[in-house]
Formats: C-alpha cells, structure tokens, sequence
C-alpha cells in the first residue's frame, strides 16, 4: 500500500498542476483560457487513452511493472518542461506526462482488488492519498510557481517521481493474490462471473458523466476561487489566493474517501454512490452562484461528496467483474473518466471566454445531474427482482 499511496497522491499533483498557473503562463504566452483548456485537455486525452491499453496489460504481465513505467516517464517528462519555449512544445510535453500517468490507476486498483480482502477501506485510503494529492496542488503549485516561475513546480514533481520509480523496483513485479483466505500467486483460476451488460452501461454512463464535471471544475476552481473569495488581510495576488482556497476545499475530499470506503464493505455500494453524487450536484449548483465564505463552504461540501465515489466507483468494478478482467474494467473507467471527461477542459475554456467563468459551473453541475440518473438505474436494476 506504501506504493500505491505515494504514487496515487503523485499522479493527482502531475494532473493538477497547471491550472493554478493560468494566470501566469497566459501572461507569458499572451494566450488565453481556450487555448489553455486545450493543453488541459491534451494532457487528459492522454491520461485517459491510455488506461484501455494499461488495463489489459495489467491483467498480462502484472501491474507493478506498470507504476514503475508511469513513475520514470512521467518523472523524465516533467522536467522536460524546464527548456519549455513555446506553448506548443509545452502542449506535447503535457500530453507525454499524461500518456505515462495513464498507467497508474489501472495498475493500482488492479494491485488493490487482487491483492487485499478488505476493498473498500483499502480503496478508501487509496482515495485519501489522491486527495491530498488533488487538495495540496493548487497552494503547492501556486506557491513555488509564484517564486520560482511555473516552470519549477513541473520540474520538482518530476524530480519525486524518479526517486519513487527507483524505490518500485524493488517490489515484486506480481501482487500476492487474495483469494478467500488463503494468499495465491500466480495465474488466476476462478470461476467464471456473470456480469450485467446492462448494469456495466448505466455504471460507466455514469462515470463519463462524472468525469466531464470533473475535468471542468478541477481546470478552472483555483481561477474562480481567487476572483471570488477576496480576503485582502492576507495581501496575496490572485494566484496564490485561489491555491490556497482550492486547498482549503479540496482537503475534504480525503474525508470522503474515508467515509466512503468504510460505508463499502458494510452497505449497497450503489446506494452510497447514489447519495454522494446527488449530493455533489446540490453543491455544485451553489458553487455556481455564490461568492465569499458561502463558496467557500460549497466547494468544501462539493470535494468531500466528489471525492466519496471513487471508492464506490472502484469497488463496483470489483463486484461487478471476475478478477481475471479487473484491469480492462478499470481501465475503461479511467478512459471515460479522464479521457472523454477531458473535453470538458476545453469545452469549459470556451464558456469561460464567451460567458464568464461562473457558467462553467453551471455546465458541470447539469453533467452531474445526468450521472445521478444513470446511478439511479443502476440502483433501480440492483433491487430488482429479475436482477
């Protein structure tokens, strides 16, 4: 677990990096948040496109081999972005990390699932370190951006990858198999799992949805924050002030991976993936049209109810799919998740331009909305009595 926790907190500062230094790569480059939604998306194309081919792979020759790979590319490519000159160059070197970050969340939920009986928690605190991950970013980024040029936060995330990539090496290359009670290694016999085709769409309809709404608040929150939230005793510039917010939020998103994945392994995961996001949409609607400390306090709410469907999320495909396809189920998550979610990046940049960035949030709240129904189906299917 040592790991995967290290590494899954990692993978969300390469992923959230850039969106705390908009204001300061639009100044340099002169550009504008169109443009820059699209390196956003870049990235998450790539993040996203990868996790199919990751997760298959995992399920082949076993996903250690796969962190490491993500830990050295991603570290390498990082600080690549040292001699970045031009928005073009940065834009590929964005789209190189996220194809090396695609590896990771297939590879380490695939460790989970095979390799510890009691999930949920397990996939809680796996959720608690992206959380800090995702919560710490923005203040980080933000912070050493605004001292040493936003190039230097790329290039020291980097740097932490290579150290962690040489430490992976020195774990076995296959996961110790739980499988009752008795550990297994090697290849899987198990019998085979009948899985609803039905029950998988409405999931992963589901999931889009949620990544869309997602990539749309997660490119543009710190921005929002730091126009809308003014505390002037503090005599930060609108940079840092929106890192520090976005932290202040996001933070309770760990709380509800907690939550969430101790609610897993005692209650109907459909039900508790229901409540969380019908809840994050609530909060979200707020966002959109509050300033000051009530925003503040939404997006506290927003994180915390977010962040509670990852684990419900990962444990679903662990029920739902046997244990020799678990790497190709998560794999298709996070290529709906983050790849086709990415288009809301640019998408979100666009609104942004036109209207201002309030209706961003509108836009995302509505693709919330739409993951609820879906979620409600799934719930409707499993109390079914022909289910």
């Amino acid at each position: 677990m040592g790991l995967v926790t290290t590494s899954h907190g990692l993978v969300h500062l390469y992923e959230g990096v850039l969106p705390p230094l908009l204001p300061l790569v639009m100044a340099e480059f002169g550009t504008d948040y169109f443009t820059m939604g699209i390196i956003v998306s870049v990235f998450s194309y790539a993040f996203g496109l990868g996790s199919l081919p990751a997760g298959i792979l995992a399920d082949k020759i076993g996903p250690r081999r796969l962190v490491s790979l993500y830990l050295f590319g991603a570290g390498c490519a990082g600080v690549l972005v040292l001699p970045a000159g031009s928005l073009l160059f940065y834009g590929v070197i964005m789209g190189l990390i996220g194809a090396f970050c695609s590896t990771y969340h297939p590879a380490a939920n695939t460790l989970i699932s095979l390799g510890i009986k009691g999930k949920g928690h397990a996939f809680g605190l796996h959720g608690i370190a992206g959380s800090i991950g995702i919560a710490v970013v923005p203040v980080l980024s933000a912070w050493i951006g605004t001292l040493l040029g936003w190039r230097a936060p790329h290039v020291f995330f980097g740097l932490i990858g290579i150290g962690l990539g040489f430490f992976s090496l020195t774990l076995p290359k296959r996961p110790t198999i739980q499988n009752g009670n008795t550990p297994q290694t090697g290849p899987l016999t198990v019998p085979e799992q009948k899985v609803s085709i039905l029950s998988l769409t409405f999931f992963f309809l589901s999931a889009t949805s949620l990544g869309l709404s997602y990539k749309g608040i997660m490119t543009f929150l710190p921005t929002y924050m730091g126009q809308n939230i003014q505390l002037r005793f503090l005599e930060m510039d609108v940079v840092a002030m929106g890192g520090v917010f976005a932290t202040l939020a996001l933070i309770s998103g760990a709380f509800g991976q907690y939550v969430s994945g101790r609610l897993a392994d005692k209650y109907p995961v459909e039900k508790i993936y229901l409540g969380a996001v019908c809840m994050g949409t609530i909060f979200v609607f707020l966002m959109s049209c509050s300033k000051g400390l009530l925003l503040l306090l939404a997006s506290i709410f927003y994180a915390f109810f977010y962040f509670a469907v990852q684990p419900a999320q990962n444990y679903i495909i662990s029920k739902y799919l046997p244990q020799h396809r678990q790497g190709l189920g998560y794999g298709t998550l996070f290529i709906l998740t983050f790849g086709v979610g990415s288009t809301a990046a640019a998408v979100s940049g666009y609104l942004a331009d036109l209207y201002g960035l309030q209706i961003v949030f509108y836009a995302m709240g509505f693709c919330l909305l739409v993951s609820a129904g879906f979620v409600l189906g799934l719930v409707l299917m499993q109390n079914s009595p022909k289910h």
